[in-house]
């Protein structure tokens, strides 16, 4: 069978012939074009074409009975323990059961690809995979893992698959097996467009729009595990201003609550006496809160009996059932009666797995185990037909709860976990407590990077890995004197901030920090605000304070591209493969990306001064870069332009990232560093044609859907030389007062005042 694909194709095997509606991930209402396998084909080959061209091929496919399960509690009365975790306390039940509730399939789809094609996405995992030809993945819910059951390829398609549950994926010898643990049917959708730009918007069609954050979310955020009182947070906060160093967010990490009352959304009234004055403090300094908050509540908390007498607990009578439409209500009522009418301005949604059943031990387990356990414990739980789409309701209540409650404040959800869809709640996710060694760092580019390329566009990390050092900090936490570190616990610096490997590592992870679409700092062992790294004058901490200074000066381009993230589907934090797809190099190069239309972003992920316990390397601070084919590029500090197509080892001294600025970038920048994300600069590149959106509103709350913003579109012809603004759209506010700076190929840059009064303006830049 040949069928044509021109846009969105749905392709679905089902084993009885009876075809089902879409899963949750699926959003879109539109009836799509649909290829339907029925008993008796799972044999026939089903070649996908576009513009007579095969792009994939369906070879077969199987399914195999299974069972659906429920974890039950034997007697209706619960033997519960309590044991403290490397990822927090946890409930136990002792006496608990499984029994048989239904009926489902386990699902084999085998699809053929071509020699030589890329494939890409699948979410965030742990090795730094980039392109997942010759692979084996395992896509489940665990730290440090976040699954998304889509592939790109580099022949300019997509296949989402329709599943929620756990799955397999392996290629070998152009044919990829993919194997859903538990499923009704397989479906799977493919997309086609011109580059990844219409690929993405296609799996955004599918799943949702992303919504807009507010603008603090695009400044910079200090974490750290952990502040310990209201005193802690405003001393933090006084110390910043202090210092002159701008940051919009502070985040209480775990243990708000009271000792012994794990997971309880009632502060600690010692520590946080009056949680609205210290918010009122925070915001009249303009700087948010962020608020660390879990699913799982012990047992003799407040939250955990009230969850409990309305029977909305999973089995292991610790973690609220976020599938329940009413658990989701109540675990509402319990974040607003004190949280959220406290001031708090996000919610960091932790632990959404919520299993993570392999986090333990010496040594890591072979994949196939972990993934075995994964699948144990997550369906024990839950229906394995939807088994990875815990943190997807979680967070869909909070965010439908909190808008019905306020428009006031954008919904803002730091979580561990997610789903195709999990967009549309104004969810970042991170990549979990990763540990500070060179390596993983490198990883840390490729696997954000497939996050990206898999439809979600707001992915964050841990500046400075989580665990900073192994053994000792292990012991601290763990209240022993003795014992080795398990396995993910394995930092290399135990000095933390005493030892210069450690603040190299650190700069470096900032720098790069700075052009993700989030930039927030967190870890245990060590401090992480910016004077733990030195005083005025020394490399690392000017370096650190310089790049959260250009972080601002960047905030109006920022803003102006989540504005693109909702309206446009666009993506941030880009693959080369968006936008140079073709030149052949930048296929397998993972270490370098694109942040917007303008800048080439290269960090330095190897050691070059320092290794651990401050031994001096004396590497010659050099990096080697490429840059992409089809355009100009202009060195960030001395402006000197290079041609593309080409590999160029480049100074890489600790207080500069490797950064070059697209010919025709048209870039609108703050002189001030402010946090309001007014732009007085446009810097203008010669050597392309080149356009920007400008973005202004409040910021803060959902007014802009009523049109209380204000965009700027900004167009410069290279061939004439002259920079455009178009008249101004919405009713926001708008700066009318610009200096641009056209920056030339010859290295010469000149400046001029531009008066801008909401109708079409022309500059003459020449």
């Amino acid at each position: 069978m040949i069928k044509k694909v021109n846009s969105i194709v749905r392709v679905v095997c089902t084993p009885d012939g009876n075809v089902k509606a879409p899963g949750t991930t699926i959003t879109s209402k539109k009836e799509y074009d649909t290829v339907i396998c029925t008993p008796g084909m799972e044999g026939e080959e089903i070649s996908l074409e576009r513009n007579g061209e095969e792009i994939i091929k369906q070879t077969g496919y199987a399914f195999e009975e299974r069972e659906i399960f429920k974890y039950l509690i034997e007697g209706g009365k619960a033997r519960i323990v309590t044991k403290k975790t490397i990822d927090g306390e946890r409930s136990f039940v002792e006496n608990a059961s499984t029994v048989k509730t239904g009926e489902a399939f386990t699902g084999i789809l085998r699809l053929a690809v071509t020699e030589g094609e890329g494939i890409y996405g699948l979410g965030q995992h742990e090795n730094g995979t980039y392109n997942y030809r010759n692979v084996k993945e395992y896509l489940y819910q665990n730290n440090m893992q976040i699954p998304m059951p889509v592939f790109l390829s580099s022949k300019g398609y997509a296949v989402f698959f329709d599943a929620d549950c756990l799955m397999t994926y392996e290629e070998a010898d152009n044919a990829i097996t993919l194997t859903f643990d538990a499923v009704d049917q397989i479906a799977y959708y493919v997309i086609t467009g011109n580059n990844f730009d219409d690929l993405i918007a296609g799996i955004r069609e599918l799943t949702g729009k992303a919504v807009m954050l507010p603008r603090w979310a695009f400044g910079y955020v200090q974490s750290k595990e952990r502040y310990v009182s209201e005193e802690d947070i405003l001393s933090t906060a006084a110390e910043f201003q202090k210092r002159g160093i701008p940051v919009s967010c502070l985040v209480l990490d775990w243990k708000s609550w009271e000792e012994g009352k794990w997971g309880n959304k009632i502060v600690d009234k010692e520590r946080f006496p009056d949680l609205k004055r210290m918010t009122d403090k925070l915001h009249s300094d303009d700087i948010a809160f962020m608020i660390s908050i879990w699913p799982n509540m012990n047992k003799g908390c407040e939250n955990n009996q009230e969850m409990m007498d309305a029977g909305k607990l999973l089995a292991n009578l610790s973690t609220y059932d976020a599938f329940d439409p009413e658990a989701r209500d109540l675990y509402w009522k319990q974040l607003e009666r004190e949280l959220f009418t406290g001031g708090c301005d996000a919610w960091w949604c932790d632990s959404t797995e919520p299993f993570t059943p392999d986090w333990n031990g010496l040594a890591k387990r072979e994949e196939d185990e972990r993934y075995e356990l994964a699948k144990e414990n997550l369906t024990r739980y839950f229906d394995a037909r939807v088994a990875n789409t815990y943190a997807l309701a979680h967070a869909k209540g909070v965010y439908e709860h909190q808008r019905a409650a306020s428009s006031e404040k954008r919904v803002v959800n730091l979580t561990r976990s997610g789903s195709p869809s999990i967009q549309q709640y104004g969810v970042i996710l991170w990549s979990g407590d990763i540990m500070a060694t060179w390596d993983v760092f490198r990883n840390q580019i490729a696997e954000g990077l497939s996050m990206c390329m898999s439809g979600i566009p707001y992915w964050t990390l841990d500046i400075g890995a989580f665990f900073a050092g192994s053994t000792e900090g292990f012991r601290r936490f763990s209240n022993v004197t003795e014992g080795e570190a398990p396995w993910f616990w394995h930092g290399l610096f135990e000095g933390g901030t005493e030892d210069n490997g450690y603040k190299e590592l650190y700069t470096r992870w900032l720098q790069f920090g700075t052009f993700l679409p989030v930039m927030r700092s967190h870890g245990t062992d060590t401090p992480r605000e910016p004077w733990n790294f030195g005083e005025p004058g020394s490399k690392y901490y000017d370096t650190i304070v310089d790049y959260i200074k250009l972080r601002y000066e960047m905030l109006p381009y920022s803003y102006s591209l989540a504005h693109q993230v909702e309206t446009d589907s666009y993506t941030m934090f880009r693959s080369l493969m968006f936008d140079f797809a073709q030149d052949e190099k930048v296929k397998d190069i993972s270490g370098e990306f694109m942040y917007g239309p303008a800048y080439l972003v290269c960090p330095v992920t190897k050691a070059l001064e320092y290794g651990p316990e401050n031994e001096k390397l004396g590497q010659e601070e050099k990096w080697d870069v490429y840059l992409p084919a089809g355009a100009k590029w202009y060195h960030q500090k001395t402006k000197e332009v290079y041609e593309g197509g080409v590999s160029r080892t480049v100074d890489a001294p600790v207080s500069w990232q490797p950064v070059f600025i697209r010919a025709g970038a048209v870039v609108p920048l703050s002189s001030k560093g402010t946090k309001d994300g007014i732009a007085d600069v446009i810097e203008v590149y010669e050597g392309a044609d080149g356009s920007f959106a400008y973005y202004l509103d409040n910021g803060m709350d959902y007014q802009y859907e009523q049109g209380n913003y204000a965009v700027i579109s900004m167009e410069y012809n290279d061939g004439s030389k002259e920079l455009t603004l178009a008249a101004a759209e919405g009713d926001f506010e708008y700066p009318k007062e610009y200096l641009i700076r056209y920056y030339r190929e010859d290295g010469s840059c000149t400046e001029r005042e531009m008066h801008y009064g909401g109708a079409e303006t022309k500059a003459a830049l020449a």
